[in-house]
């Protein structure tokens, strides 16, 4: 309870100096303390819930910068505001403002459609969420954040709800009770993602629920400004089931405004069971009851808490209990209503024929009216999915593709039952101690996992698929970074705990320039590719290609010293080959993942797999001029093959550089539209490598990362070290030809730190 509406003005307590209402991480949000004094506690709020609602959805929020989104919520007038100016300070106006509040969020998050807030007081966040679904009908917007909050910090406030006969003498708030005398206060902020629902299932979005239809409307000349109009609540309850393909026996439950009013309760139960009762069977009542009971009246915030109550109802089939409902209401005809109030925990009704329906409603002091009527995504009852925690949707599977920006990758020639035997969980945070506390709750949320999941081990390995997943593309990726490595649940516990108790996590900046050295030596490699290839479908796609041109024009398969056969590796004809097929499909695996060079540099048959990456020619090319020069090396003839060399090169189509090449030979570098000069290549010349004065060619480049493609470093052990250095990656290259699932994760460990006005 918020304040005792008996006690003295001087006793009451007043919100905002418990609770952590002063709590929040500016740091993270890139405001100065100075400003973060003067911030309404609102605002705070309001951006953490609303980047907490994002990573629920399983949606990255750093990647809504710049599109079509919006954000619409609940508040009224600042009375933080009032305080600051009691205090003899007047720097507050942005702080306290509602539309810099939205404004704040639009900011952070870089969106920009329209930031709306609206104050229509109890009624507030519901029409929030109406707004935001009109506006996405519209096109107005893609994605839109809606909700509300609400905080009490005035004095005043609270004396003209006492005087005025709104609070509750005993402190409880007693929805349909005979004992009923008015409402709790309470403090709160909700806020959820609103999608068109194609665009959110082909996102993969978890999706709690579907918005069938809302209304809005007010109560006009009623008997007073703040009496409802149970006319007017008809007309709304009929408007909104009339925009859906419902009866009203559909609807199974109602979260009422009820804010335990002798007068408004009965009214609003009549408007519903008019609407919502008709052709009802009498063994299935209209089910009714409100979160009031249970923490209070979230004012500006009531709408949208109810509707996270139905939501995490439906998910897990049950309806939680309204507390203080013991003898029923004296001014509600109960038994010529076919209503009934969930006053014990209550299973969702079942049935067969279609999802699970609910309405809700908030009504404001101001005459305003809100209602929507929302569906499970579940499907029908008993066909909930979940992702090991009961009641947690998941979001729809997906099967992930490669770009089709190189036709390189045009054929992938794995299947869904091709599983990666190593994992990596990327964790990151603004600060070294927010990585340390993001640890902990993968920590935590294993612990849960592993009591649902027992010795399943399929499960588990679908489980920590989806996990690396979601936490890859579902989740922002700040400077401070530290990536597991995993194959299974210990192997993942101990990477955590590793960063768990790590003092030191250094901010990364990203890499700027990067290089590809391309060895031309696989003696280290050709025993360990097997497993790589039967893993990654990019792999197989650039080595198929390959394999099929040389069994074209030549007695060879490349596939077949891939895939384990090494007696003829050491034979001159195949090493050319299969090494330039082995360095090309790296170098295409690296670029699946956004990783791509700046400049790229070739030792050895190294220098026609650069040429290869830098554009010059095409992968078919490649491999035929590779497999003819592992033709002519049979001959063992060392003499000079370079006019041979040079024949069949104009015999080749090649095109202008595309990436900057250093020649290892000569440590020179031809640069971007140049015609390549291959003729110094030849695998069985007598030209050494100039590995210093390619370095030094490197670093005059300003490269500062450079990845050896051949080197015998496991794929995914370099990837989690780059992701630690600073690299952006593209994730869904490391699940190329998978079907996976975005779930409920941890949220982001705000490090929040005290900020009120008179610091």
């Amino acid at each position: 309870i918020i304040g005792d509406p008996s006690a003295e003005e001087s006793e009451y307590r007043i919100g905002g100096f418990v609770d952590g209402l002063d709590q929040f991480d500016a740091r993270f949000f890139g405001i100065r303390p100075i400003e973060a004094h003067m911030m309404d506690p609102r605002q705070r709020m309001l951006l953490e819930t609303s980047w907490h609602a994002l990573e629920d959805a399983a949606i990255d929020p750093a990647s809504l910068k710049g599109g079509r989104s919006g954000v619409f919520a609940g508040l009224g007038t600042s009375e933080y505001r009032d305080l600051i100016t009691a205090a003899g300070r007047n720097d507050s106006y942005l702080g306290t403002a509602p539309s810099v509040a939205l404004g704040r969020i639009a900011f952070a998050l870089g969106l920009m459609g329209p930031a709306i807030p609206l104050d229509m007081t109890c009624a507030s966040s519901l029409v929030a969420v109406h707004q935001a679904a009109a506006s996405l009908r519209r096109g107005e917007v893609d994605l839109a954040l809606a909700g509300g909050v609400h905080i009490i910090l005035s004095r005043a406030v609270m004396r003209f709800m006492k005087e005025y006969g709104m609070l509750s003498r005993q402190g409880q708030c007693r929805t349909f009770d005979a004992g009923a005398d008015g409402f709790v206060r309470g403090e709160g902020c909700g806020m959820v993602v609103l999608k068109r629902l194609r665009d959110a299932e082909t996102g993969g979005d978890r999706i709690w629920g579907i918005l069938k239809a809302s209304a809005v409307n007010q109560n006009g000349a009623a008997a007073a400004l703040t009496v409802p109009n149970g006319t007017a609540q008809e007309q709304l309850f009929a408007e909104t089931l009339s925009q859906t393909e419902l009866a009203p026996a559909d609807v199974d439950y109602i979260e009422v405004h009820g804010t335990g009013s002798e007068l408004g309760d009965p009214i609003e139960v009549r408007a519903a069971a008019a609407v919502y009762g008709k052709d009802r069977n009498v063994e299935q009542p209209l089910l009714l009851g409100t979160v009031k009971t249970n923490i209070g009246h979230l004012e500006s915030a009531a709408g949208i808490a109810g509707l996270i109550k139905v939501m995490l109802s439906m998910a897990h089939g049950t309806i939680p209990r309204q507390l203080h409902f013991e003898n029923p209401s004296p001014h509600i005809e109960w038994d010529k209503l076919p209503v009934k109030v969930t006053s014990m925990q209550t299973d969702w009704p079942s049935a067969s024929n279609r999802p699970q329906i609910a309405g809700v409603s908030a009504f404001g002091i101001s005459g305003t009216n809100a209602h929507i009527l929302v569906e499970s995504k579940h499907g029908v009852k008993g066909e909930i999915t979940e992702d090991g925690q009961r009641g947690s949707v998941v979001g729809t599977p997906q099967r992930v593709s490669i770009a089709q920006w190189d036709s390189l990758y045009e054929e992938v020639l794995t299947d869904s039952s091709t599983k990666r035997n190593a994992r990596f969980l990327p964790v990151s945070g603004k600060s070294p101690k927010a990585l340390r506390d993001l640890a902990d709750r993968y920590l935590n949320w294993l612990d849960e996992q592993e009591k649902l999941l027992a010795t399943d081990e399929e499960e588990e390995s679908t489980l920590l698929a989806d996990l690396a997943w979601t936490a890859s593309v579902g989740r922002s990726h700040f400077e401070h970074r530290a990536g597991v490595k995993f194959n299974e649940i210990s192997s993942l516990r101990e990477g955590l705990l590793r960063i768990s108790r790590s003092e030191s996590a250094p901010a990364r900046k990203p890499i700027g320039k990067l290089a590809f050295t391309f060895k031309g030596d696989f003696d280290e490699w050709v025993e360990k590719i097997d497993e790589l290839y039967l893993r990654e479908p990019v792999m197989q796609a650039v080595l198929h290609r390959c394999d099929r041109t040389v069994q074209e024009e030549y007695d060879l398969s490349l596939l077949e010293i891939v895939r384990g056969n090494f007696d003829s590796w050491d034979q001159a004809g195949s090493r050319l080959p299969v090494t330039f097929a082995i360095e090309c499909a790296l170098s295409a695996l690296w670029s699946s993942i956004g990783i791509r060079p700046d400049i790229v540099v070739g030792y050895g048959v190294g220098e026609l797999s650069a040429a290869q990456t830098a554009g010059v020619l095409s992968l078919e090319e490649g491999i035929r001029l590779a497999a003819w020069c592992g033709e002519r090396a049979k001959t063992n003839d060392n003499g000079d093959r370079t006019q041979e060399l040079e024949a069949r090169l104009h015999e080749t189509s090649l095109s202008p550089i595309r990436l900057p090449i250093v020649s290892g030979s000569k440590a020179r570098m031809n640069d971007i539209g140049e015609t390549a000069d291959l003729t110094s290549w030849f695998a069985l010349n007598s030209v050494a490598d100039d590995l210093s004065g390619c370095q030094t060619t490197l670093a005059k480049q300003g490269i500062e990362a450079e990845i050896e493609i051949g080197t015998s470093t496991e794929f995914v052990e370099t990837v989690v070290k780059m992701y630690e250095a600073g690299c952006e990656l593209d994730f869904a290259g490391l699940f190329v030809g998978e079907t996976r699932r975005r779930i409920s994760l941890p949220n982001y460990p705000f490090q929040r730190q005290s900020y009120w006005f008179y610091e």
